[in-house]
């Protein structure tokens, strides 16, 4: 790539004189583009696969994967998860929310977790998935401690359905017996239109969130060191992204395509 570069700076010095500043500065951005695309390449160089799932076949895979069965309303969120709302087809994972009463909440929904199967400590992970949007939907991919305790939880990507294009990322922690958290998010045009590849680069030194490989937030401080599974979900209602509406038009799908895991 090199040599490319320096054979694209030879040529354009014989054609152009040194006045011609719209070239030069077109140049600048040339090789500035080159040396960005390179140093990814030798980024991403040094990641090896360490586990994928690409949701062939036609259920989930039991050594890989729990289904949740739990009235989880935590948040005052107001879902019955439950195993008759996940399914695998066409090869993708797929979360149905619907509204309807079960086990004393309003709406079903689906989550699916790693827990005590594939444990993630540190890496790249990379979740290629479509999103749901709709007013009180809060479809989620996270982290959670492997050890039983609360926190610490990274939030990979959580979108709120009324604004969909918008993407929040959270690491929540324990600072001294009091519950705290960081977070940023991107503005992109709807996310939930097409699928996007949501991820996190977990370094022992900083956490980077990503969206189709680019970096959107990164936290370089009370991030964990500890084992975490993943955890795939769409919440109803609560708190934070409110109540579903008469336009949220149920039944409503997230849709995972693909999971890669990288170690170094």
């Amino acid at each position: 790539m090199e040599k490319i570069v320096h054979m694209i700076c030879t040529s354009v010095m014989l054609y152009c004189t040194p006045e011609d500043t719209a070239v030069d500065q077109k140049l600048e951005n040339l090789i500035g583009r080159n040396e960005e695309v390179m140093g990814k390449i030798e980024a991403d160089a040094h990641w090896k696969i360490a586990w994928q799932e690409d949701f062939d076949g036609t259920e989930l895979n039991p050594d890989s994967w729990n289904v949740l069965d739990d009235a989880f309303g935590h948040g005052n969120r107001k879902q019955h998860y439950t195993p008759r709302n996940v399914g695998v087809s066409d090869g993708l994972l797929k979360i149905t929310t619907k509204e309807e009463w079960s086990e004393e909440m309003p709406y079903t929904s689906g989550a699916v977790t790693t827990k005590g199967k594939v444990i993630f400590q540190q890496g790249k992970i990379e979740v290629r998935a479509k999103m749901p949007s709709g007013t009180g939907l809060l479809p989620a991919i996270w982290l959670w401690t492997n050890n039983g305790k609360e926190f610490p939880e990274i939030d990979i990507v959580e979108i709120l359905g009324q604004e969909p294009d918008k993407a929040w990322s959270t690491l929540h922690y324990d600072n001294r017996g009091i519950y705290a958290k960081t977070y940023g998010f991107a503005e992109k045009p709807d996310l939930t239109r097409d699928f996007h590849t949501y991820g996190v680069e977990w370094h022992p030194d900083r956490i980077t969130f990503l969206i189709d490989g680019a970096p959107v937030y990164t936290a370089a401080a009370h991030f964990p060191n500890e084992e975490m599974y993943l955890f795939i979900n769409t919440g109803v209602g609560g708190d934070w992204v409110g109540e579903p509406d008469g336009a949220t038009g149920f039944p409503k799908e997230l849709l995972v395509d693909w999971i890669k895991y990288y170690k170094k």
